[in-house]
């Protein structure tokens, strides 16, 4: 997920556009519409123990539920997270690396049409920040509610 995209290079810019603390973490999007991922450089996201910073992450997967969230709303619809609840798995040293799991289409689905009849729905996404290894150091659960914006 290396290549940059049209569609990384919009997120990205809307992404640290419209977050300031984003851009001082100097998050961005890798990848496509159908497969990306949030990353963040360590240096500026470590804390006073030599590891990646709690917030850093805690916001990173919280962003990346969002930005899920706003892709299978579309366009025309405000995001924000209800709830959220990050397991710190154990200690990063490295490079955040971000990714959302799979949402089952059924779920999309309900989503899109308790938008389309109601004009609010609700989204359950889970992330997961791994290391350089894959293996996880951060599992994420947010609850997202995306509302039709006033016409």
């Amino acid at each position: 997920m290396g290549a940059a995209s049209a569609f990384a290079a919009h997120w990205t810019s809307r992404l640290t556009g419209g977050f300031p603390v984003l851009a001082a973490m100097q998050v961005v999007v890798q990848g496509d519409a159908e497969r990306w991922q949030l990353v963040a450089p360590f240096g500026p996201n470590r804390n006073d123990h030599g590891t990646a910073f709690g917030g850093s992450l805690s916001t990173l997967a919280t962003i990346a539920g969002w930005m899920a969230t706003n892709l299978a709303a579309g366009d025309g619809y405000d995001v924000v997270i209800q709830s959220g609840n990050a397991d710190f798995i154990t200690p990063l040293t490295g490079n955040l690396l971000t990714q959302v799991q799979t949402i089952d289409a059924a779920t999309l689905q309900r989503f899109a049409a308790t938008l389309a009849r109601r004009g609010k729905a609700r989204l359950a996404v889970n992330v997961v920040i791994h290391d350089q290894r894959n293996a996880p150091v951060l599992r994420f659960a947010g609850q997202y509610v995306a509302v039709a914006l006033p016409a």
